[in-house]
């Protein structure tokens, strides 16, 4: 008869986590979430002399309870000052003497000016690379001119200069393109610059051929009026806003595009700007709003002979057509993998018949579908993919709301944002078309 072996009395006591020594403990402390790793100093009074000496990496996450806050499930003025006292007692406990990212998501305003002053403050006594100050407002529109305004006077003086800045991505703040302009000369390491939701934005240039900057992004900032180019080193540009004056002069790595507009302004006016380069992209985004009666329309389009990546957003509404698209995706010979977002309003306009020619496309593996009402508007575009694409292998049908898709902490509320009866017309579509692919619905 097998018996059981008990551990004695000293094995129970030996704790062999605690006999690894500070560099090991900091390390594997230093996976977690500054939150989590502050909560292990409750297992004993040596870690809680480590956690002060453990992030390089401070991310203050608060999306999931901004949602909770935008559906009035919990009130801005408690969260916030809860999320105040938890940023501030991490910061007055941490003891290390640089941090590579520091991160923070959550509503602020010019109310909150002191506070913030003092986390940017506080990263830069650390030698940020990365600082990301996202200040989502629930309200935009009603909150734009309250925005939390970006310190200039702290990196206008030469003691304030970040070298060591690699990245900076700002979101609901105001900054001024001077203060943009400024980092970019005087941070030779910077390689991307995110702005978005700044309304004191309004031109921007960017002129070094010493210029790191490989990633440039200008998202929703309502004054922008012009951006003008000249960066050997660009990668990616992406701007989404009003119809601004665009001056691509010099970007010769340029591989990576997005293009939006705002409210059914158009972009078509940018590929004039980009003419030069579309040959070149890898990948491209376009996000469009179209409410008219015809829908989408892309009547001609230059050559993408490069493009390996194609993604879409299209706002539009029941009874437009999205078959407009056609023409964009087949000139792109070589695409490789297609991903469209449906962000569908119930406005119904008549349904206009069209018929399009079906060309063979060679090269499409992978389709993505995401915002799937299982309407005519999108179905219409499944058929065309599924016929068209000879060789597909595989297509993703998501009919969950673009906006929450990929956020694993709001996947518990995706039930109250898609199109109703949306699953059961991808599985009709599935059931009935011929295709060797694999047909995933998510």
């Amino acid at each position: 008869m097998d018996k059981t072996v008990l551990p004695s009395d000293k094995s129970i006591k030996e704790d062999r986590i605690n006999q690894l020594p500070d560099e090991m403990l900091i390390f594997v402390l230093s996976f977690l979430m500054p939150k989590e790793a502050f909560r292990t100093s409750v297992l004993s009074f040596r870690w809680k002399c480590l956690c002060p000496f453990l992030p390089r990496s401070l991310d203050f996450d608060g999306l999931y309870t901004m949602w909770e806050i935008e559906k009035e499930k919990k009130s801005l003025i408690f969260e916030r000052k809860k999320f105040l006292q938890w940023v501030n007692g991490t910061l007055k406990s941490c003891r290390v003497s640089t941090i590579d990212e520091f991160r923070v998501c959550f509503q602020f305003d010019d109310g909150s000016k002191s506070h913030v002053d003092e986390w940017i403050d506080f990263a830069i006594s650390k030698g940020v690379k990365r600082p990301e100050l996202d200040f989502t407002a629930t309200n935009p529109f009603k909150d734009a001119s309250n925005f939390y305004r970006f310190p200039n006077e702290r990196f206008t003086s030469d003691k304030s200069f970040i070298k060591s800045l690699t990245s900076l991505t700002l979101k609901y703040i105001r900054v001024t393109g001077e203060l943009l302009e400024h980092f970019l000369s005087n941070c030779p390491l910077l390689e991307r610059l995110h702005v978005d939701n700044s309304k004191d934005l309004v031109n921007l240039k960017i002129y070094s051929s010493s210029l790191k900057l490989k990633y440039l992004h200008i998202i929703r900032c309502l004054e922008f009026k012009s951006v003008e180019i000249n960066a050997p080193n660009l990668e990616s540009f992406g701007y989404v806003g009003n119809e601004i004056r665009l001056h691509i002069h010099f970007a010769p790595r340029l591989l990576d595009v997005r293009i939006g507009g705002m409210y059914s302004h158009p972009i078509y006016y940018a590929f004039g700007s980009l003419s030069s380069y579309l040959y070149q992209l890898e990948s491209l985004t376009l996000d469009v709003h179209s409410y008219t009666y015809d829908g989408v329309e892309f009547l001609e389009f230059q050559n993408l002979t490069k493009l390996k990546h194609l993604k879409v957003t299209v706002a539009t509404n029941e009874g437009s057509s999205l078959l407009g698209l056609i023409p964009l995706i087949e000139a792109a010979p070589f695409l490789h993998k297609f991903v469209f977002e449906l962000i569908l309003s119930k406005i119904n306009f008549p349904k206009k018949a069209r018929k399009v020619k079906k060309y063979p496309n060679e090269h499409l593996k992978e389709v993505e579908i995401v915002g799937f009402a299982g309407r005519a508007i999108d179905i219409q575009l499944v058929i065309y993919l599924l016929i068209s694409a000879i060789n597909l292998e595989k297509i993703i049908v998501n009919h969950y709301a673009p906006y929450i898709v990929g956020i694993p902490r709001l996947e518990n509320v995706r039930t109250t944002v898609k199109f109703e009866g949306a699953r059961e017309a991808a599985k009709r579509l599935k059931e009935k078309l011929l295709t060797r692919a694999e047909f995933v619905i998510m």
